[in-house]
């Protein structure tokens, strides 16, 4: 049985707190909030379409640019740059993907959890038994 979509486009959007925090270079505050939506088809093509990603067709490259288009707001910061993606720290940035992952595709595939504290992710053991 399929499950409809909602209708509503900031159904899928999502509000994130940060573990470390976004420094503006600017004027030195620190945001530890922000928002993120689904990735769109316009997404996939405009990255693997950027000059980046085609000179480097890595992972680490792909997530940066997948998240400079994808993180709608940094604190008040409204316009988010790759620039800006690459000021965040590891845990940030886990934490910005596990919930773009989330609104674009569902749950986890693995069956894990992440703490929402640090970002780590939590998968079940292959055999299924407790640990």
């Amino acid at each position: 049985m399929s499950q409809a979509m909602p209708s509503d486009p900031l159904a899928y959007r999502e509000v994130v707190e940060l573990p470390v925090g976004y420094t503006d270079p600017a004027s030195r505050q620190v945001w530890t909030d922000a928002e993120v939506r689904a990735i769109t088809g316009a997404d996939e093509y405009a990255v693997g379409m950027s000059q980046d990603y085609n000179r480097h067709p890595n992972d680490l490259v792909y997530k940066n640019l997948m998240l400079s288009r994808c993180v709608e707001r940094i604190g008040s910061r409204t316009i988010v740059t790759l620039d800006d993606i690459r000021r965040l720290t590891a845990r940030d940035l886990r934490v910005l993907e596990e919930a773009v992952f989330r609104l674009t595709y569902g749950e986890r595939p693995d069956g894990g959890v992440s703490c929402p504290g640090c970002g780590l992710h939590f998968a079940p053991p292959p055999d299924g038994a407790p640990g």
